[in-house]
């Protein structure tokens, strides 16, 4: 099955940068990164993290995963495209589209 993810930079903020994001099957989000582009957050439209589930690039994992597994891996999709746009590029995208399996 093939898949898309769209997102885009609408907030920066001291804490850093809110992506909008939405996958092709209706799963929206919004995810914080931080001003380093290393950790990614769920968050409101505002920055505000939501739960405790969050992706350091660094370490490579996700900590306190969202027990939705729809949420869990839109998120990880999205986190993921972002960082891959920010080392693509060597800053952090204004836009993002991918295709996925």
């Amino acid at each position: 099955m093939t898949a898309s993810l769209t997102g885009k930079n609408i907030l920066s903020l001291e804490a850093g940068h809110v992506y909008a994001w939405e996958t092709a099957e209706g799963v929206t989000g919004n995810i914080l990164i931080d001003p380093g582009g290393s950790v990614a957050r769920p968050c409101t439209l505002e920055g505000i993290p939501l739960g405790d589930m969050l992706l350091d690039k660094n370490v490579g994992s996700v900590e306190n995963p969202d027990p939705d597994p729809k949420l869990r891996r839109a998120f990880l999709i999205a986190a993921s495209a972002i960082f891959q746009e920010e080392e693509r590029q060597g800053r952090l995208p204004e836009k993002i589209t991918r295709t996925y399996w």
